[in-house]
């Protein structure tokens, strides 16, 4: 009885084939980056800014939520995903939820300062004033949109 190769699964391959991609494209990337969100952060004399970069996402599904001394990032992006078999006539259709977490310290309490946040062409800015206060004890960020 000769042993059978199993059919690999199509998503897994194509997904494995990204990563690999990615990961010889720009060696200097750590792995954080290829699992999670992108983040990059600023200080200017007014503020801290934060981007994160959020590929196909959409603002309604993007929490930016603070945390004593840390904002924690949580988005989700729902997708569709079809696979064509030439070979077998076949046609497979699968939706998914992707979501993805991030938790940005601070070495100093977030809870009174003005925080704000816009999302534009996939990049959400999350912007953090070193002087101004809010005086409500807020603990989502609204996002602007644009």
């Amino acid at each position: 009885m000769k042993n059978k190769r199993l059919p690999a699964d199509q998503m897994f391959v194509k997904g494995f084939q990204e990563l690999l991609e990615i990961m010889l494209s720009n060696p200097f990337m750590s792995y954080l980056d290829y699992d999670s969100v992108r983040i990059d952060l600023f200080e200017t004399e007014q503020s801290f800014i934060v981007e994160a970069e959020l590929l196909g996402y959409h603002p309604k599904d993007i929490t930016v939520q603070i945390q004593a001394d840390h904002l924690q990032l949580t988005a989700k992006k729902y997708c569709i995903r079809e696979f064509h078999d030439e070979k077998q006539g076949t046609l497979a259709r699968e939706q998914m939820e992707e979501s993805v977490e991030r938790t940005i310290d601070f070495p100093f309490p977030l809870m009174n300062k003005k925080i704000t946040a816009t999302f534009s062409n996939e990049i959400l800015e999350i912007t953090i004033s070193k002087h101004e206060t809010n005086k409500s004890n807020q603990q989502i960020v609204p996002i602007d949109f644009q």
